[in-house]
């Protein structure tokens, strides 16, 4: 994983309502409209202060963006806080939204940041948000968190984005408050979100708009990369025990494995590598092999630094390190590793390939694995996030020379919760084209969510988890999601593999619903914050429905299951995790389900 790839997203933020008068002010009330913003002729942008009628606030900055970005900070607007910060403060940031892109079909959007104000930009709160889907209508948004890190006055800032295409974006009210330790996280966030009850949604399936088959859910097995020498810890052995695990990815210790030029040790971390693999083989779970760090000798600089490019007079040697373990793993361990990629490639964690590059390395060594009877492929990208995914691999797919040797495209969605739409629909897209599944290698939503205190065993952890894998699997089209990681590493239960953490339980609510060859199918919902997808099969009568709310209570009318028979429900919150019960769906083939606030919650008919 590129912990420092992606934008990071906090540790609890959520779309809410009314904002809380107490606490104190972090940042100048009237920054909005003092701060220029910065990088508007680079998106042929311009902004304004427009007065407002019926709102709390009178006067909101528009800012209308021309045309697209590379990065959506092209175009941001930065105000550095004004009152100290101390590490773990909670606090609670509110803003409204309205605008339109410039299709006039969809909402506009924007990203709140509440980070460092210098390198290494540590965030403690990131937020995509969305205006209303009703034109004209204003949407209020709060992000509640938790600091982390400390600050001086001017030591940290407030970042809205605004580059995610042409568009034209408002924004008032913003607010920052700070309640110290006076409240806990939990209770800003539970009180936020009583207060915004979503009501009877109406959640429709409809089984004749199918989309991808899925392959199902996975993880990633990476120890032995990170230095251990043994194969499996206590996390990882109670998720193979306690998990379907569809799919492995499995780290490639090949600094270990080669530490002088043609020299190949099967001991101690290596072979720690070739023993998890046998493991999986041995459960007959597919593998992708992946190579982060490389000996010193062959990609120079110092161990896990960035951004390293591998010389063009070396490709071949370490093609033939690569093949040798490769060949061993087979020829030794019995493991057939069915595709290879180097891990984010694009960013360089840790060697860095442009694609012109890794196109000639997999034209190199792609005969090469023939000839020693390999029939391992290349993944196409394995890139550090899905905005990067599309421009990365689509020089790839279109070089004829290489089409023999590759495999799935591949991404990491690390930023899935606030990357645009229209990016992430590219990658089905490209999928499509090119007749290649879509996979997400390491699936979840906070590349630096290590940097917080304590954060696996929270329910926010859980819940923004579900919400990175609904979006993922519907825009994207990916029929593989890899959970970083199913060991000691973003782990889904405590280290001793005795307790659970409350994101393993919505991990096993997300595996039934895309369960191994079951189909995606289209959903209509008319709450624009609840996120609803399903599934039909793989067996006749088969159907599933995950429903994420972020928001507050309610309840949620769904249709379109199998009319007169029973369905599983799952609900999983922060006090407690899959609570079942079991429905009867009407002869209308039509349920309510209860939808509690920040909640999880599946439905599931089997045959």
């Amino acid at each position: 994983m590129g912990r420092l790839a992606a934008l990071a997203a906090c540790a609890a933020a959520m779309i809410l309502a009314s904002p809380q008068p107490d606490g104190t002010p972090v940042i100048a009330g009237d920054a909005l409209f003092t701060k220029p913003v910065g990088g508007l002729e680079r998106t042929a942008s311009r902004s304004e202060i427009i007065d407002v009628s019926g709102m709390p606030f009178t006067k909101a900055l528009r800012v209308v963006i021309g045309r697209d970005a590379p990065d959506t900070n092209v175009t941001q607007l930065t105000i550095p806080n004004v009152a100290a910060v101390q590490r773990g403060d909670v606090m609670l940031a509110s803003f409204s939204i309205r605008g339109r892109m410039a299709s006039g079909k969809d909402p506009a959007q924007v990203m709140f940041l509440f980070e460092r104000a210098a390198s290494p930009w540590t965030k403690s709160a990131s937020l995509g948000a969305s205006a209303p889907n009703q034109a004209g209508k204003w949407r209020t948004v709060h992000v509640p968190f938790r600091a982390a890190e400390s600050y001086a006055p001017g030591e940290a800032m407030v970042s809205l984005r605004f580059a995610f295409g042409p568009q034209t974006v408002e924004i008032g009210g913003l607010d920052v408050r700070n309640y110290g330790k006076s409240r806990t996280l939990d209770e800003v966030i539970a009180m936020a979100s009583a207060q915004s009850p979503i009501g009877t949604v109406a959640i429709r399936l409809m089984p004749t708009r199918k989309a991808q088959t899925m392959v199902g859910l996975g993880g990633n097995f990476c120890q032995p990369r990170y230095g251990q020498t043994e194969p499996m810890d206590a996390v990882g052995q109670w998720n193979l025990e306690h998990l379907n695990v569809a799919h492995a990815r499995v780290g490639i210790p090949l600094n270990w494995w080669t530490p002088e030029p043609g020299i190949y040790k099967d001991e101690a971390q290596a072979h720690a590598g070739f023993l998890l693999m046998q493991e999986l083989s041995k459960r007959r779970i597919p593998i992708v092999g992946s190579v982060w760090e490389g000996p010193e000798w062959m990609l120079g600089g110092q161990r896990e630094q960035m951004g390293r490019t591998l010389p063009a007079d070396k490709y071949d040697i370490c093609i033939e390190a690569i093949a040798k373990y490769l060949v061993t793993a087979r020829d030794t361990y019995g493991v057939t590793v069915e595709h290879f990629s180097f891990n984010e490639a694009d960013i360089g964690v840790n060697f860095r390939f442009s694609s012109a590059q890794i196109a000639e390395f997999i034209r190199r060594a792609g005969p090469r694995f023939r000839d020693l009877g390999l029939k391992t492929k290349f993944l196409v990208g394995d890139t550090a996030n899905g905005m990067a995914t599309v421009g990365y691999c689509r020089p790839l797919l279109t070089d004829k020379t290489l089409s023999p040797y590759l495999g799935p495209v591949a991404f990491h969605c690390w930023d899935a919760l606030w990357v645009p739409e229209k990016q992430y629909a590219a990658i089905a897209e490209l999928g499509r084209e090119f007749g290649k599944p879509v996979w997400c290698l390491e699936a979840g939503h906070d590349a630096q969510l290590w940097r917080l205190p304590s954060p696996w065993e929270s329910w926010e952890n859980a819940l923004r988890t579900a919400l990175a894998y609904e979006r993922t699997i519907r825009l994207t089209g990916a029929t593989i999601m890899d959970y970083w990681t199913y060991q000691n590493n973003y782990p889904l239960v405590s280290p001793d593999g005795k307790t659970p953490y409350p994101v393993f339980h919505v991990m096993a609510q997300m595996e039934r619903v895309f369960a191994r060859g079951s189909t995606v199918i289209g959903v209509s919902t008319d709450h624009e914050d609840i996120r609803a997808l399903a599934t039909i099969g793989p067996k006749p009568g088969q159907a599933a429905v995950l429903i994420v709310n972020p928001a507050g209570p309610g309840k949620a009318m769904v249709r379109g299951l199998r009319a007169g028979k029973p369905a599983h429900v799952e609900v999983s919150t922060a006090q407690t995790q899959r609570r079942s019960s079991t429905s009867q769906v009407g002869a209308d083939g039509a349920m309510n389900v209860v939808v509690p606030a920040r909640s999880v919650v599946s439905v599931v008919q089997s045959d």
